[in-house]
């Protein structure tokens, strides 16, 4: 028979027998940390640079969309024609009131401001604000897009002298 000699504090290794885990070396938590707070770095630069081109996106609506979804309570961009002959002015402070359209149809827009050079019957705009239950388009920015080509007149020669 043979006897095994064990040596003091010594048992042979069993599979029940837990084996005993090292705990963490400084190091190896201190580059743990540093990992989580660089993914906490990255995680709030990328919402910064999704919610920056959310709000950086203009969409702005046709007229004959903004007649379909008919009035609501939210602000809106909509997008139209000046149309001849429809521009009022208020003689009494900073109104002006006009019509726009597109192939879909027409929608009267209430503007108090400021309106930009530009702006006249023919030109196309983009206001911002609110679609009333009256029918009226209120806005609150009145914004007039340059046309993308321009042409100038035939220069009329000077006389030299």
């Amino acid at each position: 028979m043979s006897e095994r000699i064990l040596i003091a504090d010594q048992r042979p290794f069993a599979a029940s027998t837990p084996r005993r885990l090292e705990p963490d070396s400084p190091g190896r938590l201190r580059s743990m940390r540093v990992m989580a707070v660089a993914l906490v770095v990255i995680a709030a630069i990328g919402y910064l640079i999704i919610t920056g081109f959310q709000s950086t996106t203009v969409y702005y609506l046709t007229v004959s969309e903004l007649r379909a979804r008919g009035p609501s309570g939210q602000a809106v961009r909509v997008a139209g024609v000046v149309q001849p002959n429809s521009i009022q002015r208020s003689a009494t402070d900073a109104t002006v009131r006009f019509t726009i359209a597109d192939n879909g149809g027409t929608l009267p827009v209430v503007y108090r401001g400021v309106v930009p050079d530009i702006f006249g019957p023919g030109i196309q705009v983009v206001v911002e604000g609110h679609y009333s239950t009256a029918g009226v388009f209120e806005a609150s920015t009145l914004l007039a897009k340059c046309p993308s080509k321009f042409t100038a007149e035939i220069p009329t020669p000077v006389p030299v002298r």
